[in-house]
């Protein structure tokens, strides 16, 4: 075994240790959003992503104006108290988006899909059966833009929970590209596995 890169171990250590605001205030180191990260297994059958999305669908895809209560209880725990809020997405205003991550089309909801199969929603159609003019657009951005007032072109938005079909501010939250890679790419298994790591 090599010899310990002290400095560069102790640098990492401490960009771990950064704070970053999500919704709401509230505060993540990236220590604690590489755990979640890491959780996330991206080498899912698609039987187990079917099932999963089949799940969500039934909040993002509901044609209700108000969700039932057993629903909200059944997909994401919260209760018959919960309220959804609506929000304009402010560069395209046609738009608006909902704190369970619900989409409309002046005013009429718009059905989401996994198009490609990659784990994050986009447009389809409108329950009339009017095409979206935005159907490459990534769901999880329209929401970014309406309920984050400090997003900016080119930031990144990380789902928090690893599940790209909840796009509820909650489990969303702005990082650079930078911290994002951080997130994703130094499994925190290997810095107690091996304490040479980052060398």
């Amino acid at each position: 075994m090599g010899k310990t890169n002290t400095r560069n171990y102790s640098e990492f250590e401490k960009t771990l240790g950064k704070e970053v605001t999500g919704y709401n205030n509230r505060k993540y180191s990236l220590y604690e959003l590489s755990l979640s990260a890491n959780d996330y297994q991206g080498n899912h059958n698609s039987a187990y992503r079917e099932l999963i999305q089949k799940k969500y669908s039934k909040i993002y895809n509901c044609e209700s104006e108000t969700i039932p209560a057993n629903l909200l209880e059944e997909v994401y725990g919260l209760s018959e108290s919960f309220k959804e809020i609506w929000r304009e997405v402010p560069d395209n205003k046609k738009y608006t988006v909902s704190n369970l991550g619900r989409i409309k089309l002046n005013g009429i909801l718009v059905h989401q899909d996994d198009n490609n199969f990659n784990g994050y929603l986009k447009m389809t159609k409108t329950v009339e059966g009017k095409d979206s003019d935005n159907r490459s657009e990534n769901i999880y951005i329209f929401v970014a833009k309406a309920f984050f007032s400090n997003y900016k072109e080119g930031m990144h938005v990380h789902h928090i929970n690893n599940n790209g079909y909840d796009c509820r501010p909650e489990n969303l939250i702005l990082l650079e590209k930078g911290q994002h890679s951080i997130v994703h790419n130094f499994p925190v298994s290997k810095l107690t596995e091996d304490p040479n790591y980052g060398q």
